[in-house]
């Protein structure tokens, strides 16, 4: 077990000891292995604070340091220590390292996987209510790493099939990279879907259907979907691309089609009225409702981090 702050590479993924955390840790270590890099499984802790002096509204650690309860730190190294030997027992071979970390979770993985291949987290946690769909540590992990994140959730698997949301902004194109990479390495379909809402007959008129000088949206959907996969059939000769755009709303088409996949992808904003927004709506719906792991990434994600 290593307690130091240094980032780690490879796949980090978060274990609380959690049902929803050891599947994480089974997706993150057969992806570690088709990456042929290092799993590293963290447990972060909130710490104690001995010798405190209680002051309404305060909390003032006399001697200025927190520590955990001994026994505490031992649990997790114990349950740390059966998880690494269940995933040298699936995949041998492969590096396992444990981390032990103090502090939130989600900013102990955002810290620590800082220069991580990617973050990989359970839909929900020791401390998710069994109403909520998706845990708060996955939730703020979501939304703060800047490294691609993969929500892991229950799969109804039923082809081999990624599925990745396009919408021609910088983070979809990195979206679309890393989809490519991953159906290249495990062997899937790619599916890329361009969604458009169709506007109001009195907002656009006649440009809704191609009028003159104007692109119809099935042809701009077209374009930004060749646009985004310029290139990138070359480089993955192996894997079958199916192009679709969709009309309706961005996130129930994309949960659609997720149905049976074996991967979603979506980028970590939008284009558009969809900008800035894109993250907290149809990225957070992807994580929280998915039928199948869901991979989140961001604007000018490097495909390996220095």
């Amino acid at each position: 077990m290593d307690v130091e702050n240094q980032a780690e590479p490879g796949v980090v993924v978060g274990d609380d000891g959690s049902a929803g955390a050891r599947l994480a840790v089974d997706w993150a270590a057969a992806e570690a292995e088709a990456l042929g890099t290092c799993l590293v499984v963290v447990r972060t802790m909130t710490p104690l604070m001995p010798n405190v002096d209680f002051v309404p509204g305060v909390i003032t650690p006399v001697g200025g340091e927190m520590v955990a309860d001994q026994s505490v730190l031992d649990y997790a190294e114990k349950e740390l220590a059966e998880a690494a030997a269940e995933v040298g027992r699936q995949h041998p071979g492969l590096p396992v390292r444990t981390r032990v970390r103090f502090g939130r979770a989600s900013w102990e993985l955002a810290d620590i996987g800082r220069q991580a291949e990617l973050i990989v987290v359970g839909a929900s946690g020791r401390g998710a209510l069994p109403r909520l769909l998706l845990g708060s540590t996955a939730s703020q992990v979501v939304h703060t790493c800047a490294r691609p994140v993969v929500v892991v959730r229950p799969s109804r698997e039923k082809t081999r099939r990624v599925v990745v949301g396009v919408d021609g902004s910088p983070a979809s194109v990195a979206a679309v990279r890393y989809a490519y990479d991953f159906a290249d390495r495990h062997g899937c379909a790619l599916h890329a879907v361009h969604v458009w809402s169709e506007p109001p007959e009195d907002v656009f008129g006649p440009a809704r259907s191609g009028g003159e000088g104007q692109q119809s949206p099935e042809d701009e959907g077209e374009r930004l979907l060749a646009e985004s996969l310029t290139g990138l059939a070359e480089r993955h000769p192996d894997v079958e691309v199916q192009r679709e755009v969709a009309l309706g709303s961005v996130a129930e088409v994309l949960l659609d089609h997720a149905e049976s996949a074996t991967l979603l992808v979506v980028g970590g904003h939008g284009r558009g009225a969809l900008r800035g927004a894109f993250l907290g709506s149809v990225s957070h719906a992807m994580a929280y409702h998915a039928p199948c792991p869901v991979a989140i990434v961001r604007e000018g994600v490097e495909e390996h981090p220095a």
